[in-house]
């Protein structure tokens, strides 16, 4: 899977076939590993959220 941000808002695409994979992921981590992903958070002063890592 590919996170990215757009001016939309968090983007989230199949890697393989590109197709969206999910219209409102939630957030596009900057950083992940096993345990989480971090991402910044536009809506609260640029602050950092983070989010469990699923699968």
């Amino acid at each position: 899977m590919v996170y990215g941000p757009t001016d939309n808002g968090p983007l989230l695409l199949d890697a393989k076939s590109g197709a969206d994979r999910s219209t409102s992921p939630g957030a596009a981590p900057v950083a992940v590993n096993e345990y989480t992903g971090a991402a910044l958070d536009r809506t609260k002063r640029n602050g950092l959220i983070a989010h469990p890592a699923a699968g």
